[in-house]
């Protein structure tokens, strides 16, 4: 037998329904404290970005010329020029710049070129020996610059007097003409020239030279135009010009030829004749071109000549040495002059040997 509610439930009656209960939804979170703050930053960072851009210019700009309007300084180069004494001459050194540094706004600054200052003009004319001293009011700038400091502070300045004196002329040679030839004279014209300068300076000297005149593979005579080239502190009274002769020539030398072997030529058998001494000394004199060419086909010779008394004695003879192969333009010397000449002694047959 089923129990009661067990047969209830399956025959009379739908199963009960489970019941879900509602979702909890979780507790919103508490309020975070850096809210306001970003909130402030965003609005002050990108509310009115027009205007807060405008007032970034206006202190970009402000900073700017506060700045430009820095007094500053910067150094230049000004030039110097000198007004002399006609009847003196300036002999110590002479400083044609000094360096200046300058003060003043740097938008003023920035403009400034020194090729456009004047230079500071030193009138010297009744001026004695010593040291001149420089000025920031001989220095002439613009308006709103102004001059801290000069270097050199002075200027020494020595005078002597001018006088004027003729001195020779010396052409000034360089190089050397082709291999063979040689520059044998170098004529100025005019031959002198009158100089004006300190007397201290001109009283030591007795020429001047002239600008240089190349000889760099010459072969022949020319004629160059040149000037001369007093020292520094001196100048030429008229004109400068020098015509200069140079004359090329060819190179003459004298060359020794020692050790060279004597020939026999002439009637009869040359190889029966014993020469004494064999060989000789020879000087060639001439143009050195001429020379080195007949070094090479020279040969000295002694001739024989029918001598019937020598022949039958064998004595010795003495015989002239002369040079085959010498060109013309060329002079010789040959030593010794002469040498003796022996027949050779011809070897005996041998005696036949008797039989033992």
């Amino acid at each position: 037998m089923r129990p009661r509610s067990q047969t209830i439930g399956t025959l009379g009656r739908a199963p009960a329904r489970a019941s879900t209960p509602p979702p909890v939804e979780p507790p919103p979170p508490p309020p975070s404290e850096r809210g306001p703050v970003r909130g402030w930053l965003k609005s002050a960072m990108f509310d009115n970005t027009g205007l807060k851009f405008l007032s970034m210019v206006l202190a970009v700009t402000v900073f700017l010329l506060v700045n430009t309007d820095k007094d500053r300084e910067i150094t230049a180069r000004v030039g110097v020029a000198y007004k002399l004494p006609e009847d003196k001459v300036l002999v110590s050194e002479r400083i044609d710049e000094v360096r200046v540094t300058i003060k003043g706004a740097w938008r003023r600054l920035r403009k400034f070129d020194e090729r456009e200052v004047e230079r500071i003009n030193l009138d010297l004319q009744h001026a004695p020996s010593g040291e001149i001293p420089l000025t920031s009011d001989m220095i002439h700038l613009p308006s709103g610059v102004t001059v801290t400091s000069i270097n050199p502070r002075f200027i020494s300045v020595v005078f002597d007097k001018r006088v004027e004196k003729i001195v020779e002329v010396t052409p000034a040679i360089t190089g050397r003409p082709q291999h063979g030839y040689v520059a044998v004279e170098a004529k100025p014209v005019p031959a002198t020239v009158r100089l004006r300068g300190g007397e201290g300076m001109l009283a030591a000297l007795t020429s001047v030279h002239t600008r240089e005149i190349s000889l760099e593979g010459r072969t022949d005579s020319f004629v160059a135009e040149t000037e001369a080239a007093p020292p520094v502190g001196l100048e030429v009274i008229g004109n400068p010009s020098i015509g200069v002769q140079v004359r090329i020539e060819d190179e003459l030398v004298t060359r020794k030829v020692p050790g060279m072997t004597v020939v026999v030529r002439g009637d009869g058998d040359p190889a029966r004749w014993k020469v004494t001494p064999a060989q000789v000394e020879i000087s060639l004199t001439g143009a050195l071109l001429a020379v080195e060419k007949a070094r090479g086909s020279l040969v000295p010779v002694v001739k024989l000549t029918p001598d019937p008394h020598a022949a039958a004695t064998g004595a010795p003879r003495e015989a002239e040495v002369t040079i085959d192969g010498l060109p013309p333009g060329v002079g010789v010397k040959i030593s010794p002059e002469h040498v003796k000449l022996a027949p050779v002694k011809q070897a005996s047959p041998a005696a036949p040997q008797r039989p033992q």
